[in-house]
């Protein structure tokens, strides 16, 4: 450490620094990379680094038949437009599908395997465990339903595969699998593949038949969570209503469902006298998030990030009414797949390859 600074303002300072510049000061001295790969200072800079939009653009490389992705990271308000003016497209080698992410570490499925991925430091772990498996899951939705998420208890990022009769979780730590009690709830309900994560749990709508014809059917919620690691239900307001997306609206767990004409409505779930109610935030005359898979509220004005299975990714604007797409990256025959909102962290800097 420098001998003009004590430590603890050294801290002060790093802590606030983009993951770019930390990658570079780990080279100036060995004190200063142990400082920075130490798991206190790294959890630190990542409650003070700015979150940041992941945007999944897929397009024909090299002449190959399969597809490749590109990546961009945004700040938060700034959409990607075309072109993109000093913003990196950055090649990523093969095609893949989010999982989920926290911490700035997002689970992908591709390739034929799971991955532990940090775009900020270009880190990515492989897990083989499960290769034959997450290739069905990526080519067919009724493999099952994988989660993943942080556990704060023991400071350890868990993948759950959910499946029947038997369910497993795979622990960061141990880089093992383990088998765990399946949900009550048979997985021959239809569960929606992107999930929420939210207060230490990760949460799914389910879709259940009422009948075995499957002409009646309502809406639930499917909780996990991550340090007792058992399963939960959530009833919905209206669970008769066609219900598509859990997320997070204005720091509380949220859905979106529909009526029968075709009306949106954004519920948030609060707690009032020790017990969790659910309220309306937002009623809209319109479905703007019909067919919409993941919904993120990406700026203080309203404003939600979503994508549309088949049709790119959009803004809407709740204040304004207002709709927008947005546009790929300027390389040919580009499209945009997917997104996430992430953090700036330095996690997996001591796993993995770049």
């Amino acid at each position: 450490m420098s001998y003009d600074l004590c430590e603890e303002l050294i801290i002060e300072i790093f802590s606030r620094l983009p993951s770019k510049s930390l990658l570079r000061f780990r080279s100036v001295s060995k004190s200063l990379c142990a400082c920075i790969d130490s798991p206190d200072f790294i959890g630190l800079h990542t409650l003070r680094s700015p979150k940041r939009v992941l945007m999944i653009h897929q397009f024909p490389y090299e002449r190959e038949e399969h597809l490749k992705n590109i990546y961009t990271l945004h700040a938060q308000g700034q959409f990607p437009n075309n072109p993109y003016t000093e913003i990196p497209q950055i090649k990523f080698p093969f095609s893949f599908k989010i999982i989920g992410s926290c911490n700035g570490i997002i689970c992908i499925c591709g390739n034929g395997d799971l991955h532990l991925w940090n775009p900020s430091v270009r880190r990515i772990v492989t897990i083989h465990d499960l290769s034959s498996w997450c290739r069905r899951y990526y080519e067919c939705i009724s493999a099952g339903v994988l989660g993943f998420g942080f556990d704060p208890i023991i400071n350890d990022y868990k993948i759950l595969r959910i499946t029947t009769p038997t369910s497993y979780i795979y622990s960061m730590k141990t880089r093992t699998w383990r088998v765990i009690a399946s949900p009550v709830t048979p997985l021959i309900t239809f569960v929606k593949l992107d999930q929420c994560l939210f207060d230490g749990a990760l949460h799914w709508v389910v879709k259940r038949y009422l009948t075995d014809a499957r002409d009646e059917c309502d809406y639930f919620i499917m909780k996990f969570g991550l340090s007792l690691e058992v399963f939960s239900t959530i009833e919905l307001p209206e669970p008769s209503w066609e219900t598509s997306v859990v997320t997070i609206i204005k720091g509380c767990l949220g859905v979106i469902s529909s009526d029968n004409r075709d009306r949106s409505w954004i519920w948030v779930r609060r707690e009032d006298n020790n017990t969790d109610s659910w309220c309306v935030a937002y009623k809209l005359d319109t479905n703007p998030f019909k067919g919409a898979s993941r919904v993120f509220q990406i700026t203080p004005n309203d404003e939600l990030l979503y994508n549309v299975h088949c049709n790119g990714i959009r803004v809407y604007n709740l204040g304004t009414k207002g709709l927008s797409t947005l546009v790929a990256s300027s390389e040919p025959s580009t499209s945009l797949v997917d997104m996430d909102v992430c953090v700036e962290n330095l996690g997996l800097l001591d796993k993995g390859n770049t």
